[in-house]
């Protein structure tokens, strides 16, 4: 009977100090974006440089169709979300979304709660407790531990190891909601890319009862099976049909 391991990642679980991750300031990984075949647009996965703030790093994604398929279904994403280096925890997360009809603003700080209520956004550079405080759009929420924003994963991920079958559970935030999910280690496939073929291994994150992402999307993802772990390719599954991203262009 296959085993099955639960990898629970809390406070303090994640990610040793002096540990390289595989992953660097200035890497920009460039997707050709499809809907059913289609080609579609363009989305990019960035890790930016943030006036060389050594206690946090600044990842990036975007997303954006391209006419004529835009005149059917616009999109135009941009996720902003700030970790913290040691453990990949997220501490800030700006988010604008644009899908179709749905239009979405919101920005988070997660910072120390210091006294049940009284914080400063000069706390958020120094989380070193178990407990914390968000603010989304002036609305506040008590969070018990560590939290991540589903669009980290795509980093978050590259630093554990995936193995086939085994799961990983983790607290997902989205704002005002704290989301438990799982991250199994389904198979081993062959990418194809215009970049050349990868040998991944597909990861699909989940939530029992409900849709990983907003707007009722869902998320499939191919990392590449070596040290970089590169999100070769991304599925995500949108209201009103599925979105392909594949790697176009890596820039280490």
């Amino acid at each position: 009977m296959k085993t099955f391991i639960i990898i629970t990642i809390y406070l303090l679980t994640i990610i040793n100090a002096d540990e390289a991750i595989p992953f660097n300031i200035g890497e920009k990984l460039i997707y050709d974006v499809s809907f059913a075949g289609i080609k579609a647009g363009k989305a990019f996965l960035e890790v930016l440089d943030d006036n060389n703030n050594s206690n946090e790093i600044h990842i990036r994604f975007t997303a954006k169709t391209s006419f004529p398929f835009s005149s059917i279904y616009s999109i135009d994403d941009q996720i902003d979300t700030w970790l913290d280096r040691k453990d990949l925890y997220s501490k800030k997360i700006i988010k604008n979304i644009n899908q179709g009809k749905y239009s979405k603003d919101s920005e988070t700080i997660i910072i120390k709660n210091i006294n049940q209520g009284n914080y400063s956004k000069d706390s958020e550079t120094i989380i070193d407790n178990k407990k914390f405080i968000s603010i989304t759009n002036k609305d506040t929420t008590k969070i018990p531990g560590y939290v991540y924003d589903p669009y980290s994963l795509f980093y978050v991920l590259r630093t554990k190891p995936l193995i086939i079958g085994e799961t990983i559970r983790i607290n997902t935030f989205g704002g005002k909601k704290i989301s438990p999910i799982q991250i199994i280690t389904k198979s081993e496939e062959v990418i194809n890319t215009i970049y050349g073929s990868f040998n991944c291994l597909a990861v699909k994150p989940f939530r029992k009862g409900s849709t990983l992402l907003k707007n009722k999307g869902d998320m499939m993802i191919w990392f590449s099976n070596d040290k970089k772990k590169i999100p070769v390719q991304i599925k995500i599954k949108l209201q009103y049909g599925s979105m392909l991203l594949k790697i176009k262009e890596i820039n280490l």
